[in-house]
């Protein structure tokens, strides 16, 4: 039996950048970090030479090649692997969230899959990355970036710069011991209590990044917002991460239809009202985790505003790792 454990993400300014519709032609930039959130997959062989597959339902299918679960189905097919059991546990609820899961989804099984058929796991995240993107994107056609797949296999709080040849520079995020409390101590996390599919609003997004100068000029701000931070915090300066959360939050809903609604758009609001200095809704849109940015005198305030339930985090400091194989925790 083998267990990898990938953290969720957390992207606070620059999502959409990170889409190859995009930084083919202007270069992108994100700042991120890993949460003490994750998926973990459980590969094990199937006694019946079938291949069974466990998340929010259960398929058992003969050939890998039948799975309805498309990164399964094709991280399996690369490693010509079959007679299997996979199944996946999650912190988070698995699909819509806004934290990256099946990017950590896609990272974790990779990963996974590399220990179970003895390939080399010592080798760099940029490596697991790619090769998760590449199934995610490539094979499974699902209109993503690359940002979330970086993020899970490096962990950590980073800044990812994408280039314009595809290549990614990674660039840790370094403050002092008292600013890192102090930007944790300050963000709350709220569930709006559902999920959603978010390829719809990424294909809307990737059309617009193509063919629309106002969402691509709304992109470059949101680039340009992202080396703002990371400029700021390499000078150990937290102070303009509310406004840049906020700023940020204005374009992005520009980015495409859906990002955002009436629904989302009192909560944000309620919360300004409240005291926030800013904030954002993760990931692609639409509904998931709102992320707010408030000195700790506000809180209260802010959770009575929302009536949310609000979910404590950390950032973590690792990324994509195996934790369990062959009978022994690693």
């Amino acid at each position: 039996m083998i267990i990898s454990k990938t953290p969720l993400r957390i992207s606070l300014v620059g999502g959409g950048t990170d889409m190859p519709e995009f930084y083919r032609q202007y270069g992108g930039a994100v700042v991120s970090f890993a949460i003490d959130k994750f998926i973990y997959i459980i590969v094990n062989p199937k006694f019946d030479g079938g291949t069974r597959v466990s998340y929010s339902i259960t398929e058992n299918v003969e050939e890998p090649e039948q799975l309805k679960h498309d990164i399964v189905r094709e991280t399996l097919k690369k490693f010509n692997t079959r007679g299997v059991e996979v199944v996946s546990v999650s912190d988070i609820p698995g699909q819509g969230s806004g934290l990256g899961s099946s990017s950590s989804f896609a990272v974790g099984i990779n990963l996974a899959m590399r220990k179970y058929t003895d390939a080399s796991i010592n080798r760099h995240p940029s490596e697991y990355a790619e090769e998760a993107y590449t199934v995610e994107r490539e094979k499974c056609g699902h209109p993503v970036g690359k940002q979330d797949h970086y993020a899970a296999a490096y962990g950590g709080f980073r800044y990812y710069q994408f280039n314009q040849d595809g290549s990614v520079v990674v660039q840790p995020i370094m403050l002092s011991e008292y600013n890192l409390k102090m930007l944790q101590s300050n963000m709350m996390l709220f569930w709006i209590g559902k999920t959603r599919h978010s390829n719809t609003i990424l294909k809307e997004q990737a059309k617009g990044l193509i063919d629309y100068p106002s969402v691509q000029d709304s992109a470059k701000w949101l680039g340009y917002l992202a080396k703002s931070l990371h400029d700021n915090l390499k000078r150990n300066d937290i102070s303009d991460i509310g406004h840049i959360l906020h700023e940020g939050w204005i374009y992005k809903k520009d980015l495409a239809m859906g990002i955002t609604n009436k629904v989302v758009d009192n909560y944000y609001s309620a919360a300004m009202e409240a005291g926030a200095d800013g904030g954002k809704l993760c990931g692609a849109g639409g509904s998931g985790f709102l992320l707010f940015y408030a000195k700790r005198e506000h809180h209260s305030a802010i959770e009575d505003a929302l009536g949310l339930r609000r979910v404590p985090f950390k950032i973590h400091k690792g990324g994509a790792s195996i934790v369990y194989t062959d009978g022994e925790y690693v």
